[in-house]
C-alpha cells in the first residue's frame, strides 16, 4: 500500500486529525493554560487566606492529555505580620474572630507530581480527585504562636473548604521528609521533630464517611510510615523524648519504635531548683519497642490508645534522688492517678518486658554517701492496662507477674493486682525473696539507714500486702539465720562511734533474733503495718512494707523510721 491509497482510509486522516489536535493541546496548554493555572492557584491561595499565605510554584508544568500537574519545588510561606493584624482584629471582636489560626504552616518541597487530575471538575470548583500525589524531601515547619485551648479537636473534614472539601487522593507517596514544630516564633529549639520519613498513603477520603469507616484509620484504606529520628522535648525543658526510628502501618496494626530514650536535659540541682523540692532525675534507653494489635482506626476518631500487646526488649533505667540538700514535698502519685488523670482512653491487653536493668542512687540526709540499688534481669508480664471501665473493675484488675534479682544475688518474684480505676487506690502484693546473702543489701542500707549487715543468710521468705492510699498491712514470713547487723555513725570516717557499738552488741545480743525459727520453736510472723508517706514513690511505699516485716521478724521493730508515722 502506497502513500496515496493509506490517505484514502479515514481511519489515517482521524489519527492526523487527533495528532493536530494532541500538538495544538501542548503548545496552547504551555503558552496559556499552564501559565493561567500557576497564576490562578498562588493568587487564589493568598485570597482565601486573606494574605496570610503565600504560594510559590517553581518550574510548574501541566499536561491536559496526561491529566497531570507537576512543580520542581513548591514554598507555601507564612507572613507573621498578616497574622498579627487578624490577631488583633479577632480580639477587638470584628467578623474575624475564631478565624485566626494558633499555628501557622512554612512548607517546602523539592519535586510534587500529582496525576490523575480532572481539570474541568477543578474548573467547576468540584472536589479534587487525583489518583498520585508524590513529594519528594517535604520540609514542614509548624510554629505554635499560641496554645491549644480546645477540650476537642474539629475533624479535618469539618474545617476544609472548596475544592480540597471531601478530596479523594488514591495514592500519597511523601519521601524523604521533615517536621519540625517549635512553641512561638522566637524558640531556638523544636518541641517535635522527625526526619527522613517516608509515608505511604492508599485511597484517602476526606469526608464524614471515612471518618467514621471502622476499616479506616485517618480517613485512608491504608496509612505506612517509616522515620528516621523523632524527638518531643517537654514544655518545661526538663527532658527530651528521643527515638531513632520508628516504623508504623495501619493496616496490620504495627508500631515499632527503635534506640528509644528520655535524656534529661538539665543537671539535677538545676531540676531540684525549678521544682524547689527533692525529685526523681531519671535516664532511660530502650533499644527496641514491638507493638501489635494497635487500633489506629480507635485513634484516628477518638484519640485512644489500645494495642493488644506491646514488648519492651533490654530497657535500661537509671535514677538518682537527693534528699539530703533539697526537701520531699508534694504527693508522689499511685499508679491509679496516673492512669485516672489520662484525658484520653488508654487499653493494652498485655505488656511483656524483657531482661530490663534498673539502678537507683539516693542520698539522704546526714549521709555522706549516696546509697545504691540494682535490679538485674527485671522479667514482668502485665495484663489488663486500661481505663475503660467495662474492663477494668476489682474482679478484673491489672495484673503484673514481676521477678528479677537484688544486686544481681538476691531473687525476688511479686505479683500486683491493681483496680486501676478505685478512688482508694487499693491495690495487693504477694511475693518471695531468696535465698540469698543478707549483706547484699548493705550498698542500699549503709548510706540512707545507717545499718550494716555483717552475717546472716536469707533461705527464703513470702510476703502478702494489702495496700490503699493511706496505709498497708500484711505479712512477712522471713526465714533467715545468722543474721548479725552494725549501726553505723552517720559521722564520715567513722564506720562506728562508742555509743553506736554499743547499740549494735544491744541489738545483736538482746533485741535482734539472729535466726527465725529458732531450733525448736516456730516461724516468728513478720506483721506489716505501714502509713503511705504521700511524698515519697509507690516504689518506697512497697519498699517499706517489706522492711516493716523483716523489722518484726527480727524483733526491731523500733530500729530506724517511725513507719506508722505518714510525715516521715
Amino acid at each position: 500500500m502506497n502513500f496515496r491509497s493509506l490517505l484514502r482510509k479515514w481511519w489515517a486522516w482521524a489519527i492526523v486529525v487527533l495528532l493536530l489536535l494532541f500538538g495544538i493541546t501542548i503548545v496552547l496548554t504551555k503558552r496559556y493554560f499552564t501559565p493561567w493555572l500557576k497564576d490562578k492557584l498562588e493568587t487564589t491561595v493568598h485570597a482565601q487566606t486573606k494574605g496570610l499565605y503565600t504560594l510559590k510554584l517553581y518550574g510548574f508544568s501541566t499536561s491536559l492529555p496526561g491529566a497531570r500537574i507537576a512543580a520542581d519545588s513548591v514554598h507555601f510561606i507564612p507572613d507573621f505580620t498578616v497574622w498579627e493584624k487578624h490577631d488583633k482584629a479577632a480580639k477587638k471582636g470584628t467578623p474575624q474572630k475564631d478565624k485566626v489560626p494558633r499555628t501557622l504552616l512554612d512548607l517546602r518541597t523539592n519535586e510534587l507530581v500529582i496525576s490523575g487530575v480532572n481539570f474541568l471538575e477543578i474548573l467547576q470548583g468540584k472536589p479534587l480527585d487525583v489518583r498520585l500525589l508524590k513529594v519528594q524531601q517535604p520540609v514542614l515547619q509548624v510554629t505554635e504562636i499560641r496554645p491549644d485551648t480546645t477540650q476537642q479537636q474539629e475533624p479535618l473534614h469539618k474545617m476544609l473548604q472548596g475544592i480540597a472539601k471531601n478530596l479523594h487522593i488514591n495514592r500519597i507517596q511523601l519521601q524523604n521528609g521533615t517536621i519540625r514544630i517549635k512553641e512561638g516564633r522566637k524558640a531556638k529549639t523544636d518541641k517535635i521533630y522527625a526526619a527522613n520519613f517516608t509515608i505511604e498513603v492508599e485511597d484517602l477520603r476526606l469526608d464524614s464517611a471515612s471518618f467514621y469507616d471502622r476499616n479506616r484509620a485517618y480517613y485512608a484504606k491504608n496509612l505506612a510510615l517509616e522515620s528516621g529520628e523523632v524527638g518531643y522535648s517537654l514544655p518545661d525543658g526538663t527532658y527530651k523524648l528521643q527515638a531513632g526510628a520508628v516504623k508504623a502501618n495501619t493496616a496490620d496494626g504495627t508500631l515499632n519504635i527503635g534506640d528509644f530514650k528520655v535524656l534529661p536535659l538539665l543537671k539535677y540541682s538545676e531540676m531540684a531548683r525549678r521544682e524547689g523540692k527533692a525529685i526523681s532525675r531519671i535516664k532511660l534507653t530502650v533499644p527496641e519497642i514491638n507493638v501489635s494489635g494497635v487500633n489506629y482506626s480507635t485513634h484516628s476518631r477518638y484519640s485512644n490508645l489500645a494495642a493488644k500487646r506491646v514488648v519492651i526488649k533490654n530497657p535500661s533505667l537509671s535514677a538518682y534522688m537527693d534528699k539530703k540538700n533539697y526537701v520531699q514535698r508534694g504527693e508522689k502519685p499511685l499508679p491509679h492517678d496516673l492512669v485516672q488523670q489520662l484525658k484520653t482512653g488508654l487499653t493494652i491487653a498485655r505488656l511483656n518486658v524483657q531482661n530490663m536493668q534498673v539502678r537507683y542512687e539516693e542520698l539522704v540526709p546526714e549521709a555522706t554517701q549516696t546509697g545504691k540499688l540494682t535490679i538485674e534481669n527485671i522479667q514482668a508480664s502485665i495484663r489488663n492496662i486500661s481505663n475503660d471501665k467495662n474492663l477494668m473493675s476489682g474482679k478484673t484488675p491489672a495484673v503484673a507477674h514481676v521477678r528479677g534479682s537484688i544486686n544481681g544475688t538476691a531473687p525476688i518474684k511479686a505479683t500486683i493486682r491493681l483496680n486501676l480505676l478505685d478512688p482508694g487506690g487499693y491495690h495487693t502484693l504477694k511475693g518471695s525473696v531468696g535465698p540469698a546473702n543478707a549483706a547484699t543489701l548493705n550498698p542500699i542500707l549503709e548510706p540512707t539507714a545507717f545499718i550494716s549487715i555483717k552475717e546472716g543468710r536469707i533461705q527464703k521468705s513470702d510476703f502478702s500486702i494489702e495496700l490503699n492510699r493511706t496505709k498497708a498491712t500484711g505479712n512477712l514470713n522471713l526465714y533467715y539465720s545468722n543474721l548479725k547487723v552494725d549501726v553505723l555513725s552517720k559521722d564520715e570516717d567513722k564506720r562506728q562511734t562508742f555509743r553506736k557499738k554499743i547499740l549494735s552488741k544491744i541489738a545483736n545480743k538482746v533485741v535482734l533474733k539472729s535466726d527465725n525459727p529458732k531450733e525448736g520453736e516456730s516461724l516468728r510472723p513478720g506483721p506489716i503495718n505501714v502509713a503511705r508517706s504521700r511524698k515519697r514513690s509507690v516504689i518506697s511505699y512497697w519498699k517499706d512494707c517489706l522492711l516493716s516485716g523483716f523489722r518484726s521478724a527480727a524483733g526491731v521493730e523500733k530500729l530506724g523510721a517511725d513507719l506508722q508515722d505518714p510525715n516521715r
